[in-house]
């Protein structure tokens, strides 16, 4: 067995049955008229009707009903009648049934679950199966394949795990098939055990369906099935199928009944009525002269003759009736009700007709067949408009049959509602039809009165016709019906709690649920557009907070990241380039490199100048040579009031000497995130421009020349080498200086010859220390020759850095 599972999710319970599927302009409510041929079974307290052609009533804003339509199910519903519900069959039934989709989220079912006509459902204490049936299908959808059929699992069985109740897609074994319609079935709970007798197939073993317009007789159901379809419901997840030949004394029939009876090991089936050729399976609706007299003659024998299945030992029985039997009759229904102390167990038959003419007066009587004396009596003499073809039957109490669906005769050219309402309440023990139905009214069976003339005994039992009048045809049937059944196993599931409903007493007005055949909006548009279209511009909105939240966090981060990163570079280096513009607004190009310059170590005697200096014109550019001493340019005002605490001193061509110069203190304050130093200073008052002719610089001394000042000292000299590497980014230049120029610088060497200046990275050795470099305080050294101690920086620095 190949178990395809697909579970499928099962829609709520609708509280009204409004299920039909399309609706006229001016309906104003529904009425289940008739309903052909469904397939059903009773699980527990719920009798489920799946298939068949259901036919609806319109009833129009204008007080009159239209002709009845089959709206062909297109939403694959099942629909559920629960015996807690109590109703009169005068109620719209609309109201009384629920149903649930075979689809999921109320989709159409178009070729995943289409309509069956006929077929069974076969059923235990946990879920039911289907099988078989005509599939009704149009050219827009192809067919489903020879081996689909339906689980519906509703309870949990087996050993405990995980479940959830819904619909299964299963396939059928390799050596099955679905090709077979109006066969008879029959569901043994108690034994997991389901049956499907006989029915019609196609004259080849091919696809069969209900779309007899395609007038192709290889589609067409007409050939007698010789077949037993059984289903082993044990394992609810691998069920096992069987497909066991009838015997040639058993022979095929249409649309029987097979009925259950609880004696030997595991029961025995009884095949009751059936006819050949029906009017149905005929492309034309009829059949011809010959056909219906060779029915004619044939089919009542099934009815006077029964065939006997003993389940435990697969064993087939022909067993001839006595009494007074029903004719050819077809397309009934029927239940078993037993004796108390199961002395005999009635089988009841309730209408159809004899398959050869559908539009004479169909049955409307009761038939009992007692078993195991085999005796027919008729308990009930119906009405000849009350009669019905095509419906189930069901027991909800021992007492109680419950008769749903089934088409009256086709008396004229439109199909009429059956009389009295879809649901019918017979009563088995006085047998009699009743006006309705209450799950708090019932009794134990009681074997009718004529019956027990019958058969002999008493309401409860204690039949004396055990056997048939004329024998058991086999001596083997007397141990099978001799021999009690465990009824242990046989679980009873009523009575049923009275469900808290209200019984309308009158049709209501139900809003229609679909969309309108011709015209019109579906109800339920509106709301599924409305939930769509409410996701989607939420959806929306979501993204679109999310995307401005994330564009603000990417400006933010770009924004921490410039300022972090690079913000304190950038105004170092702006700082820098302003200074040797002498202006505060021009940003630096990147292309400038510092120049590596050489300075002199040794001291040099300034003389202070006045305090009107007098400023360049303009703010010229000075690119210097290598080799030549580093021009130092002193800040313009700009700089300076941009930048207070650089206090460089420019040089400039004309040759002045510096008196009266104040040295404050300078103190270190690298920039942590450039890493360049820049040192803070205030010099006052502000000092000329010193020609590069001029006897000396103010912050340097000539070569071979004698200091006649205090040195300043670094503390970057006594510094390790591996830790001045952590100063490659420092540059020496910028660093500003103010210092106490007392003395006349000499005269320097003839213009134009260039003198070479010491680095001051390492400073003179009878220099006295100081907190660094440039502002060493020191005894005034006396003056002396100083050796050429000259060295080359090894620094070079980017104007950006």
């Amino acid at each position: 067995m190949i178990l395809a599972r697909l579970l499928l999710l099962v829609p709520a319970l609708l509280p009204l049955c409004s299920a039909q599927a399309t609706w006229e302009p001016g309906q104003i409510n529904t009425t289940m008229c008739y309903w052909t041929s469904p397939r059903a079974a009773v699980v527990r307290d719920t009798l489920y009707l799946d298939g068949g052609q259901l036919w609806w009533e319109a009833g129009l804003n204008n007080g009159q009903y239209d002709v009845p339509r089959d709206d062909h199910n297109p939403l694959g519903l099942v629909y559920l009648l629960n015996f807690s519900t109590p109703f009169k069959v005068s109620d719209n039934m609309s109201n009384i049934f629920t149903n649930i989709s075979k689809v999921s989220n109320g989709q159409a079912a178009n070729n995943i679950a289409p309509t069956y006509l006929d077929g069974a459902m076969l059923a235990n204490d946990y879920g039911w199966y289907t099988y078989g049936g005509l599939e009704t299908r149009t050219a827009a959808y192809s067919g489903q394949d020879k081996d689909a059929a339906w689980t519906y699992q509703i309870y949990e069985s087996g050993p405990p795990k995980d479940f959830q109740s819904g619909f299964l897609n299963i396939k059928l074994p390799t050596n099955l098939t679905r090709y077979v319609a109006y066969g008879g079935a029959v569901s043994i709970p108690s034994e997991n055990l389901g049956y499907y007798f006989a029915g019609l197939r196609s004259s080849n073993f091919s696809a069969i369906d209900d779309n007899k317009d395609q007038k192709k007789p290889y589609y067409n159901a007409d050939t007698p099935s010789s077949t037993l379809i059984s289903v082993n419901m044990a394992d609810a997840n691998n069920p096992k199928w069987a497909n066991d030949t009838l015997p040639s004394a058993v022979p095929g029939r249409a649309s029987p009944e097979i009925a259950w009876v609880p004696v030997s090991e595991q029961g025995a089936l009884i095949a009751i009525g059936g006819v050949i050729d029906p009017s149905y399976a005929s492309l034309t609706f009829s059949n011809n002269a010959s056909a219906n007299d060779e029915s004619a003659r044939i089919s009542p024998s099934f009815m006077t003759t029964v065939s006997v299945y003993d389940v435990a030992n697969k064993v087939w029985y022909e067993q001839e009736t006595s009494g007074d039997p029903p004719g050819a009759l077809n397309q009934g229904c029927s239940v078993v009700a037993s004796a108390e102390d199961m002395s005999s167990h009635n089988i009841y038959w309730y209408g159809g007709y004899n398959g050869i003419h559908p539009d004479q007066t169909f049955s409307d009587d009761v038939y009992v067949l007692s078993i195991p004396s085999f005796i027919w009596t008729r308990v009930y003499a119906g009405s000849s408009t009350h009669g019905r073809a095509g419906h189930r039957c069901a027991k909800p109490y021992p007492d109680q049959m419950i008769i749903v669906g089934g088409y009256s005769s086709l008396t004229g050219e439109v199909p009429s509602c059956v009389e009295h309402g879809l649901i019918q309440i017979f009563n088995l023990s006085n047998p009699s039809f009743l006006d309705s139905y209450d799950p708090a009214v019932w009794s134990n069976y009681t074997v009718p009165t004529a019956v027990q003339k019958s058969i002999g005994g008493s309401g409860t039992g204690s039949a004396t016709q055990t056997r048939p009048s004329g024998g058991f045809s086999n001596s083997s049937m007397e141990a099978l019906f001799g021999t009690s059944y465990n009824t242990s196993k046989i679980t009873h599931w009523y009575p049923y709690s009275k469900a808290n409903t209200a019984s309308p007493t009158s049709r209501p007005t139900l809003l229609p649920s679909a969309v309108a055949k011709k015209s019109g909006t579906p109800s339920y548009l509106a709301p599924v557009l409305g939930v769509v279209l409410g996701l989607f511009f939420l959806t929306l909105l979501i993204l679109a907070f999310i995307l401005f939240r994330r564009r603000r966090w990417l400006g933010f981060g770009s924004r921490t990241a410039t300022h972090s990163e690079s913000g304190t570079a950038n105004e170092a280096n702006r700082r820098t380039w302003n200074w040797i513009r002498g202006t505060s607004t021009h940003p630096p190009p990147n292309e400038a490199k510092a120049p590596t310059v050489t300075t002199d170590e040794s001291e040099l005697p300034v003389n202070s100048e006045p305090e009107t200096v007098s400023e360049m014109a303009s703010v010229p550019l000075y690119e210097m040579d290598a080799s030549s001493p580093m021009p130092e340019l002193h800040g313009t005002p700009q700089s300076r009031g941009a930048h207070p605490n650089m206090g460089f001193v420019p040089l400039n061509h004309t040759t002045r000497s510096y008196t009266n110069a104040s040295r404050p203190s300078i103190a270190h304050s690298p920039s942590s995130a450039s890493q360049a130093s820049s040192v803070s200073g205030t010099s006052e008052p502000r000092l000329s421009p010193t020609s590069p002719a001029s006897p000396g610089r103010a912050d340097s001394v000539t070569i071979n020349d004698t200091a006649t000042r205090k040195r300043v000292t670094s503390d970057l000299s006594s510094v390790a080498e591996s830790d001045r590497s952590h100063f490659r980014q420092i540059s020496n230049t910028s660093v500003s200086i103010d210092e106490d120029y007392g003395v006349t610088p000499p005269e320097v060497g003839t213009p134009g010859q260039r003198s070479d200046i010491i680095s001051p990275l390492t400073p003179p050795q009878d220099a006295i220390d100081g907190p660094d470099y440039l502002t060493a305080h020191g005894t005034h050294v006396p003056p002396a020759t100083a050796p050429d101690t000259r060295r080359r920086s090894n620094f070079a620095e980017k104007l950006d850095e």
